[in-house]
């Protein structure tokens, strides 16, 4: 029988403490290795591809392949190698007849040259990916003769990465500091060794390297709960913010997410942002090239001096990330709360000259907030629509009237003891708080259309969205 039960797909990731068969040194040129192989297997790919279907579609040739045969490019690949005077013995380590193995190049073929968007390609709009040798590299791990996570008698989590031949190197993963949510999705990964559809299934291992430690990604998928009833006219408005990070509206009441709620979230990201500066200013100031250089060979001295620097960007990008989903999941939450089947963000193509104003365009990671209320909306089950955000802090979320006058300079000359301006419409006197108005706009069904009509009616020109 077909799986009927809607799926939904996550990743975990795990450092790499060490390798259980082999030394580290072996380890690392194993990895290495194969990174370079399959950048140039990636790169060969692509462009093969590229051809293939430009052939088809632009020049009308419709006797061109469709596609591409990995294996064939990973064996002619090969030849390449050989001819290039790697080893024999060398090669036949990852695989008897090509470059590599089928879970490492079916794993490409299948997860990452299949997502490309070849129609952008073949139109111009994005130019055809290039592959580094720094690429993660793809490892299948969902058939039934696949490796996947274990648990040792000892309570340590291991993997065999099947990157050759047999003997497969033995990894051990790091799993004491992890939280307690991801303890039990691996504890669901490790107990479904069979990938029963029933449970939480194995789909792609990839490893790649960060600051110089290794790490293991596990892509994996699970049945969606339905247990929540949500209703796709209750809608939730999400604006970025100029006081607080974001605001958040319901269409069917007054309920919100706004400064009471986010203003400690809101805190923390100004202290970490005056923090940011403080320390990548001492770093710079007394990192100098003269007093690295001395020490240094020629050349490494300006590599000493960025070490700290790439450190604290580190720690940055973690600090970022936790909050970012901290507010991400107070958006969800609201949601579900409410029995919001929808939620409405603003599309931050339109936003170029507004962002500089607000609470996020000054101190925030916007689109990447956007990407985690996007991915846990669907695991809720919640739909998210990008709208245009044309007009949308400015319009009278009352009488719909746009005030056109209500834009930076406005608001940045009506403060009023440091504290942020007030939306007041010019035509009905409804006055609140700009953020919740604009939260209340992006709450209503149609919005862009309403206010397209309403820019008609005041002859005010209305900014489409840019086209892809």
């Amino acid at each position: 029988m077909k799986e009927k039960t809607r799926r939904l797909q996550k990743v975990a990731t795990f450092q790499i403490i060490k390798p259980v068969n082999m030394s580290w040194d072996e380890f690392g040129k194993m990895l290495r290795d194969v990174r370079y192989r399959l950048s140039r297997l990636a790169n060969m790919a692509v462009s093969e591809m590229y051809q293939n279907l430009h052939q088809r579609y632009r020049l009308k040739n419709q006797d061109a392949p469709k596609g591409i045969r990995i294996g064939q490019l990973s064996r002619h690949l090969r030849k390449i190698l050989l001819e290039e005077g790697v080893e024999e013995e060398n090669l036949s380590r990852y695989s008897k007849m090509c470059v590599l193995p089928d879970t490492i190049a079916g794993a490409f073929s299948r997860y990452k040259l299949s997502a490309i968007d070849w129609r952008k390609v073949l139109t111009g709009k994005i130019s055809i990916p290039n592959y580094k040798t720094n690429l993660s590299i793809p490892i299948r791990c969902d058939k039934p003769n696949q490796r996947r996570l274990e648990q040792t008698e000892t309570g340590e989590t291991e993997v065999d990465l099947m990157i050759c031949n047999k003997p497969y190197p033995r990894v051990l993963l790091s799993t004491r500091t992890i939280s307690n949510g991801q303890r039990a999705t691996l504890e669901r990964l490790v107990s479904n060794q069979t990938n029963s559809l029933l449970g939480y299934r194995h789909r792609i291992f990839e490893v790649k390297e960060k600051r110089k430690k290794w790490y293991l990604s596990v892509t994996y998928d699970f049945p969606k709960s339905e247990t929540t009833t949500l209703h796709p006219d209750i809608i939730v408005g999400v604006d970025l913010g100029w006081s607080v990070p974001l605001y958040a509206a319901i269409s069917n009441g007054y309920a919100r997410i706004g400064y009471r709620q986010l203003k400690p979230l809101g805190d923390s990201i100004k202290t970490l942002k005056r923090q940011t500066i403080a320390r990548r200013i001492s770093i710079q100031k007394t990192g100098r090239q003269d007093l690295a250089a001395p020490t240094a060979r020629a050349g490494h001295g300006r590599k000493r001096i960025l070490q700290p620097i790439e450190k604290l960007e580190g720690k940055i990008d973690n600090a970022y990330k936790t909050l970012n989903h901290q507010l991400s999941h107070c958006i969800i939450e609201f949601a579900k709360n409410h029995g919001a089947g929808l939620i409405q963000i603003e599309n931050l193509g339109g936003l170029a000259d507004e962002l500089s104003g607000t609470f996020i365009g000054q101190n925030w990671r916007y689109h990447q907030l956007q990407e985690y209320i996007k991915y846990k909306a669907k695991e809720a089950g919640v739909k998210v629509e990008e709208v245009n955000p044309c007009y949308t802090s400015r319009r009278c979320s009352e009488c719909g009237y746009i005030h056109i006058e209500f834009d930076k300079e406005y608001r940045d000359k009506n403060r009023k003891k440091g504290k942020a301006t007030m939306f007041e419409c010019p035509k009905c006197g409804n006055k609140l708080n700009a953020d919740y108005n604009a939260a209340r706009n992006l709450a209503t069904a149609d919005i862009g259309k309403k206010i397209r009509l309403q820019c008609e009616n005041q002859g005010i020109e209305y900014k489409e969205l840019p086209k892809d």
